[in-house]
């Protein structure tokens, strides 16, 4: 797909507010001159992660879910004493999630209100991130632009006191003046596709002596939200992320939840006893309090389906995985390496670690086109642009041979999921995704002279331990299953 295609799809799906069909998806797309089927554009709409798919074959968008919906937050005390707020987590899942925090425009009054740096306390920062979940909360607090001092890589040795991160001047926040802690931020987005937030000040009308009607709204708010995770944690399980379980809670919970008087998510978790953060393999999600958040269940069919685990490895796989095999390939070529095969048996294996996942037919045409595309990268390759980057993708491709071997063993042997630990499956799974997005930044060209080669090199290190923790038990589970006698179920 090329990427005016992308392009016009990405617009249609980031500013499309009304419920829509598949047929109506599809003649836009043919109306802008992109050439697709039918098949192809309902595929798109499935997989979308801008989509939600609802009842009679209608879809719709996030930004049609989340657009003009009210959503608030309370600043701490340390963002009243000085008089900044810094955003983190607090817009999710309202905002577009490929805008990140430091990238949202705020407006008020119709007035766009301009960020500046401001230094805050880590433990304010990691409170305000805490939503993006164990794993991502110091990479989206150190990738801030403001951040210009403290790479990723200096956690390895002591995390700081405090750090520079993109703020904006409460001041400036239609209905501020005398802002106290407690006064809270009401919201609503603008712009989704843009990530556009109009923001005004929403007094807390807090008395010791009489409570407001706001504050009983409130609690009512909290019930509410309570109510809907746990109904949402057994209809859609773990989701694919922290955002991913908000986001189907508010689109089912619209009209009790996006009101004037909503609390905020971070209120939230401090005020329930029966949800918090639990752990989930590497990350972690929102989830019943003290239980295990398990990998398979109702919602994924893990336990129905065998060979699902085979089918989201074959989803996961992206072209610029593909090509960064054959690069290694090629540059081990002309570094004079004399064990590059002259056939592309050894770049399937990798690709496909279970030869069974293809038919002999199938498997002629990767073969084929996996050729072609050898051809066309070995003319344009620059080896010397390669260079500083072909040994940390080397590792990268170490470590995602290793998890995809394991992976297909497990997928391919026909016994279920539920059989495995769950936490090391889930761990697995998440290894094998993160080694492909690593493997898709290193094929992005136009990072390759700004690679933070030091961060990923610190992160793959982490991978691999991982790894090496988890395997031994999950090949152990495996050897124990088959030695049970458990069958293929067809």
């Amino acid at each position: 797909m090329d990427f005016k295609t992308n392009n016009i799809i990405e617009e249609y799906l980031t500013e499309q507010l009304d419920v829509f069909t598949t047929d109506e998806f599809y003649r836009y797309l043919k109306s802008h001159g992109v050439k697709i089927t039918k098949a192809d554009a309902s595929e798109i709409l499935h997989i979308s992660e801008y989509v939600f798919p609802l009842v009679n074959n209608e879809f719709v968008t996030k930004a049609g879910v989340f657009t003009g919906r009210w959503f608030s937050f309370k600043p701490s005390r340390e963002e009243v004493e000085k008089g900044y707020i810094i955003i983190g987590h607090r817009c999710m899942p309202f905002v577009n999630p490929d805008v990140p925090p430091d990238g949202i425009c705020i407006m008020s009054q119709g007035k766009i209100i301009e960020s500046q740096a401001k230094t805050v306390s880590m433990n304010l920062a990691m409170d305000t991130f805490a939503l993006y979940g164990e794993g991502y909360i110091l990479p989206y607090i150190f990738n801030d632009k403001n951040n210009k001092a403290l790479p990723l890589s200096s956690v390895q040795y002591s995390m700081p006191q405090e750090i520079t991160l993109t703020a904006w001047p409460l001041k400036q926040i239609s209905g501020a003046e005398d802002f106290k802690y407690g006064d809270r931020i009401l919201c609503r987005v603008i712009s989704w596709g843009d990530g556009v937030v109009e923001m005004r000040v929403q007094k807390s009308g807090l008395s010791d002596f009489v409570i407001s009607d706001e504050a009983v709204q409130r609690e009512e708010w909290y019930s509410h939200f309570e109510n809907g995770l746990l109904e949402s944690f057994d209809r859609h399980g773990p989701a694919s992320s922290i955002e991913e379980q908000l986001s189907f809670l508010f689109l089912e919970n619209q009209e009790e939840l996006c009101t004037r008087c909503c609390g905020s998510i971070e209120e939230f978790l401090a005020h329930t006893t029966k949800i918090g953060f639990e752990p989930y393999g590497v990350e972690s999600r929102i989830w019943r309090k003290g239980e295990a958040v398990p990998y398979t269940g109702k919602w994924n069919g893990l336990d129905l389906d065998r060979g699902m685990l085979l089918t989201d490895m074959a989803l996961t796989l992206t072209p610029r995985v593909i090509d960064a095999i054959l690069e290694d390939r090629i540059f081990d070529k002309r570094c004079g390496k004399k064990n590059v095969s002259e056939d592309f048996e050894d770049v399937i294996k990798k690709i496909f670690p279970n030869m069974a996942m293809l038919s002999s037919t199938e498997r002629r045409l990767v073969l084929l086109n996996i050729e072609k595309r050898n051809d066309i990268l070995e003319k344009t390759y620059n080896q010397f642009s390669d260079y500083p980057i072909a040994e940390l993708r080397k590792r990268i491709l170490g470590l995602f041979t290793r998890v995809s071997e394991l992976f297909c063993d497990i997928g391919g042997s026909g016994i279920a999921a539920e059989n495995f630990p769950q936490q090391e499956l889930v761990i697995l799974s998440q290894l094998y995704s993160h080694a492909v997005r690593l493997l898709e930044e290193v094929e992005n060209v136009y990072m390759r002279p700004q690679f933070p080669t030091d961060d990923v090199s610190l992160s793959l290190e982490g991978m691999e331990e991982t790894f090496e923790d988890i395997s031994g038990t999950l090949f152990s589970a495996l050897e124990c299953n088959r030695s049970k006698g458990f069958e293929i179920v067809k």
